[in-house]
């Protein structure tokens, strides 16, 4: 929520993975500074990256060559990606049911971030290609860490806002997401 707020967050949403240690599982850039490194499994098989005009996500493979690379200001490599050109991802786990967080992308300019309670990846792949969030449809999405990481506030000036979701289990979060109004 702090962060949040530094930010003048509209809602923000626990980010990529990390090791035991706390070090990001796969790079990380938080306003121009990068820690970590590229991340070969599926918990990096995406990126959320942004630049200070424009913000993205991308497959891995697509990052060395990314007109983002060259401009990122914030970057966040974690996975599996959910959803690609609107479609399901396929191959993805049918098992383990358990809290699970995403970032989601129309392809052009609307986001949304979002948590549930219990899910299998191939079942939250499948409902987010099958909505259509605030009227827009998912073009891509991306898995955030899940599990005991997910933690998701809503601040109050958001319609039904004002809330937390976030397990008296949870570990405390490495990096976070904060979305905000494009001003």
């Amino acid at each position: 929520r702090s962060a949040a707020s530094s930010y003048r967050g509209l809602a923000a949403i626990n980010g990529g993975f990390f090791t035991p240690e706390g070090k990001p599982l796969g790079l990380l850039m938080e306003t121009g500074t990068s820690r970590g490194h590229i991340n070969q499994s599926s918990l990096g098989a995406g990126m959320f990256i942004s630049s200070k005009t424009t913000s993205a996500i991308i497959r891995r493979e697509h990052y060395p060559s990314s007109s983002l690379a060259s401009n990122a200001y914030n970057l966040l490599q974690t996975g599996p990606m959910l959803v690609e050109n609107g479609q399901p991802v396929t191959g993805l786990s049918k098992a383990n049911h358990r809290p699970r967080s995403f970032i989601a992308w129309d392809g052009k300019h609307h986001w949304s971030i979002g948590y549930t309670q219990s899910a299998t990846l191939a079942s939250l792949a499948n409902t987010l290609a099958n909505i259509l969030p605030n009227g827009f449809k998912i073009n891509t999405a991306l898995n955030l860490d899940g599990g005991r990481s997910s933690d998701l506030w809503v601040g109050p000036n958001v319609r039904n806002g004002n809330q937390t979701h976030r397990s008296f289990l949870n570990k405390p979060v490495r990096n976070y997401l904060v979305l905000t109004t494009h001003r």
